[in-house]
């Protein structure tokens, strides 16, 4: 995937490997646990909204990271974009059974109303950035982490609000790169975005996995996620 000009490019190879190993495991137990009335109790057309919800995560997750490997960085983002769009609905109404009820029975349904009183519930401190500066912040710990914020940040860029990090992406050397792909030499903000990014995957990702209780119901996902979060502490120590 970073065989080219990234920093640090071995370790975030194997970050990488392992983050597809986890969707992959994720995936697997996520879909399990839906398709189970012993482990979950919805009714047929609450648990067929939420499986669709839930196989959109992962359908994009996987796109991002194959997209990734082609260096179509800007078809990438936009699918983990929508992966973590994903993540939001599923949240809402997983925990929630009178929002389950607005979204199947209404178009009443507002995820921002949603998450608006849910951060009033919490006093919600203020969520931060991912980014290689604030990576070691105390906010970015995997409890504190906001796949919202995180969402709305890859939302600007995938928009072209963020207009210099966006268009700055594509140059390079002070060439503009005009093939359909990034190329294979990445530009410092390109690869910033990356990291960023892979970061972000990985924090949204443990986040929407707990949301499925597991307590014991699958050790080798438990030892991946212990695997993932020591890398997560090794690169907190490598860009911060």
């Amino acid at each position: 995937m970073f065989e080219f000009t990234m920093k640090e490019a071995e370790f975030l190879n194997r970050f990488k490997d392992k983050i597809s190993a986890y969707v992959n495991k994720s995936y697997k137990f996520t879909m399990g646990f839906l398709a189970s009335p012993i482990l979950c109790e919805y009714n047929d057309n609450e648990r067929l909204i939420l499986i669709a919800i839930n196989k959109s995560v992962y359908q994009n997750l996987y796109s991002f990271l194959h997209l990734n490997h082609s260096n179509m960085q800007y078809a990438a983002f936009s699918c983990l974009e929508t992966a973590l769009y994903a993540m939001r609905v599923y949240k809402a109404l997983a925990t929630d059974p009178d929002e389950r009820h607005t979204y199947i029975t209404s178009a009443d349904f507002s995820l921002d109303d949603f998450e608006e009183r849910e951060e009033k519930k919490r006093g919600a401190a203020e969520p931060a950035e991912v980014t290689e500066a604030n990576v070691n912040h105390p906010l970015l710990q995997e409890e504190q982490f906001s796949i919202k914020e995180f969402y709305n940040t890859l939302h600007l860029f995938n928009t072209f609000v963020l207009k210099s990090p966006s268009i700055s992406s594509q140059l390079n050397n002070r060439n503009i790169f005009l093939g359909l792909s990034c190329g294979k030499e990445l530009s410092d903000e390109l690869q910033n975005e990356v990291r960023k990014n892979l970061l972000g995957t990985y924090l949204s990702l443990s986040k929407h996995t707990k949301l499925f209780f597991n307590g014991g119901l699958d050790h080798e996902l438990e030892d991946l996620e212990d695997e993932l979060y020591d890398m997560f502490k090794e690169y907190v120590k490598k860009f911060s």
